[in-house]
């Protein structure tokens, strides 16, 4: 008696990888979810993401067309980044996409809905936030991470049209200079003596460098303490050695 053949399907591995890609997306979860507000990150992680698994197709509409056989998947995992956009949204918002046929449509719409650029508003909100920010108990890094966040959101909303290569980098340092102010101006009395010689320089040094020099005088000024410390503890101990010397033997302290 002849065994029984059981048919063996030979798409094994492309549905084995389509599962593995399924399981991918539904594992991500945007750090911060669309809210409405933080349109900006967003999208940014979403780009970013899906570039880096070669599926940014997905949100330019440049996938195969309808009649290339390759099409059929495509189309497939296009529905299940739809589901994972869906799900990286707050539900009032995923409730407003909910019946796009396409992942470029959702991305779209939240591109239409939610990129404020040159809101006057937001510009607003994120020089309140600027103008508050102070170094307080964070580190120079922390400091200097934190102001570069919002400057960054700052040139998302409010971009400068010039009319020329060099209108456009006169503009650029003199943003910078003032940039450099801002992190001066919201540094620890400590770091007084460096934001001097920083603010001394015939030419103002461009925010890297002057952060850079801002850490530099903080370790300096680490090993200058200790340096002091330790050739106190050498005075006050030769003092003390200099002054049992010349006490009398026997006499009273």
């Amino acid at each position: 008696m002849s065994a029984s053949k059981v048919p063996v399907s030979t798409n094994q591995p492309e549905e084995m990888n389509s599962a593995q890609k399924t399981g991918e997306l539904q594992n991500v979860r945007a750090s911060n979810r669309l809210n409405g507000k933080n349109y900006l990150k967003w999208s940014q992680f979403i780009r970013t993401y899906l570039k880096g698994k070669g599926r940014l197709s997905h949100l330019l509409g440049t996938g195969p067309a309808e009649n290339d056989p390759k099409f059929e998947a495509w189309d497939e995992e296009d529905s299940m980044i739809m589901s994972w956009l869906w799900d990286s949204m707050d539900p009032m918002i995923s409730d407003a996409c909910m019946f796009f046929g396409t992942a470029r449509e959702i991305w779209d719409y939240t591109r239409r809905t939610y990129s404020k650029a040159n809101d006057a508003a937001q510009v607003y909100e994120i020089k309140v936030k600027t103008a508050a920010t102070k170094q307080g108990d964070k580190s120079v890094t922390e400091y200097a991470n934190l102001l570069q966040n919002l400057w960054q959101e700052l040139d998302h909303y409010r971009v400068f049209e010039m009319k020329s290569p060099e209108d456009a980098a006169i503009l650029k340092k003199f943003i910078e200079k003032d940039r450099v102010y801002d992190f001066l101006a919201g540094l620890n009395p400590e770091f007084d003596q460096v934001r001097i010689q920083i603010l001394g320089k015939e030419e103002t040094p461009p925010l890297e460098e002057t952060i850079s020099l801002v850490r530099r005088g903080k370790q300096e000024g680490c090993h200058a303490s200790t340096t002091n410390l330790d050739g106190s503890a050498l005075v006050a101990k030769a003092n003390h050695r200099e002054k049992g010397r010349r006490t009398p033997k026997g006499a009273s302290e």
